[in-house]
């Protein structure tokens, strides 16, 4: 591990630092000088711990699939079993995420093909974790699919369109969503719940 003050740096903190500089600057100021320079650490950390510019933006793509993309299902799976109350769980991750970083990944992956795949994969298996929970909630699987769409396309809309981006105007949509999605949701009847928003 290379040293800052006495305090060690590996790669997580070089990851860390590198969605900072995104959120901020965008894919063009991510450097291993700027890395290195807002870690206090010499190049020669960075070649420790990473093979070169490639392999840290293998690991970087690697560690926000991990962190942004299996958590949610963890989160999902873990809290609750009930499908409405998961889409809540689901809808304040969404509004947590970090979305300038992700927004100059979406910019970054115009650029290079790596980086597209990587965001193509969280973006799909987002869809699909969102799928897999509107599916236990409004038990018809092609509206299930076609809500998950609308539903990734509403947040991948707010990371391209607003800059900075707004949390509480996400929240607004996610929740216009919601009242969306509960008019999906059969009653015990067999209608539908109807849902107004206050």
């Amino acid at each position: 591990m290379g040293r800052r003050s006495g305090v060690q740096v590996g790669p997580e903190q070089y990851y860390a630092v590198a969605m900072q500089l995104l959120a901020e600057h965008g894919p063009a100021e991510l450097k291993i000088a700027t890395l290195c320079a807002r870690l206090g650490v010499t190049s020669g950390s960075f070649y420790h711990h990473f093979d070169g510019w490639s392999g840290f933006v293998r690991g970087l793509l690697a560690h926000w699939e991990v962190e942004q993309t299996a958590k949610v299902v963890e989160v999902t799976e873990s809290v609750t079993d009930d499908p409405v109350e998961r889409l809540d769980v689901l809808r304040r991750f969404a509004v947590s995420l970090p979305h300038a970083a992700e927004a100059a990944i979406r910019n970054w992956a115009a650029l290079d093909p790596e980086v597209g795949l990587a965001q193509r994969r969280v973006d799909e298996r987002r869809r699909a974790a969102l799928e897999d929970v509107l599916a236990g909630a409004v038990r018809d699987r092609a509206d299930a699919a076609r809500l998950a769409s609308l539903g990734m396309s509403i947040l991948v809309g707010f990371q391209q369109i607003h800059h900075p981006p707004d949390p509480s105007l996400l929240r607004m949509h996610l929740e216009d969503y919601h009242v969306l999605v509960l008019r999906h949701v059969p009653r015990p009847d067999g209608g539908h719940t109807i849902v107004s928003r206050a």
